[in-house]
C-alpha cells in the first residue's frame, strides 16, 4: 500500500485486487481516492462493499461511511447513483450516520448531485440532528452557492457515532 499512499499508478491492480477479494480491503479503501482515472473499475467494487454492509451494525466491520467518503473523493458522477441508493437504503432502516455520510458525499459533488434533491428534501425534516444539518448542507451544495455550504456537517467521517436503534 506504499505505492498507493505515493498515487503511483503500479498500485491501482494492487488495490483493485484487495478490493475484489476483500483481503485488506480496509486498508486499499484509503488508497482508492488517489485514482480518480480508475472510477470506473473502483465504483461498482466500493458500491459492492456498501451492499455487504450491515443495517444494524453499520460501523463493521468496515464503517459505510468510510465507502461513501471513498466515492465522493474519487470526484467521478459515476458515483453519484451509488451514493443515492445508499441514501434511500440508509434512510428506510434509519442508520442515521450513514444517512449523514451519504449526505455529505453527495454534498462534495455540489450541483452535479441535482438527481438526488428529491431523497435529499425530506431529510431536512429527519428526528436526527446532524441528518437535517447535513440534508440543509447538502441542498445548499446542489445550488452551488458556495457561501452558505459548510465543508462538511460533521467532523471526519462520522465513524464511531451510532444510530439510534
Amino acid at each position: 500500500m506504499t505505492l498507493a499512499d505515493h498515487r503511483d499508478p503500479r498500485a491501482l491492480p494492487d488495490l483493485i485486487r484487495s478490493l475484489e477479494t476483500r483481503v485488506d480491503d480496509w486498508r486499499a479503501l484509503y488508497g482508492v481516492g488517489g485514482y480518480p482515472q480508475a472510477a470506473d473499475r473502483l465504483v461498482p467494487l466500493l458500491a459492492d462493499g456498501l451492499h455487504r454492509i450491515d443495517p444494524h451494525r453499520p460501523d463493521a466491520p468496515i464503517p459505510a461511511g468510510l465507502y461513501l467518503s471513498r466515492l465522493a473523493h474519487l470526484k467521478d458522477p459515476i458515483a453519484i447513483p451509488v451514493i443515492t441508493d445508499t441514501l434511500t437504503w440508509a434512510s428506510r432502516h434509519q442508520s442515521w450516520t450513514v444517512v449523514t455520510s451519504a449526505l455529505n458525499a453527495l454534498a462534495t459533488f455540489g450541483p452535479a448531485a441535482q438527481a438526488a434533491h428529491a431523497q435529499i428534501r425530506p431529510l431536512t425534516n429527519a428526528p436526527d440532528n446532524s441528518v437535517r444539518a447535513a440534508a440543509q448542507a447538502s441542498l445548499d451544495a446542489l445550488t452551488g452557492d458556495k457561501d452558505t455550504v459548510p465543508a462538511q456537517s460533521t467532523p471526519g467521517h462520522g465513524l464511531g457515532q451510532h444510530p439510534p436503534y
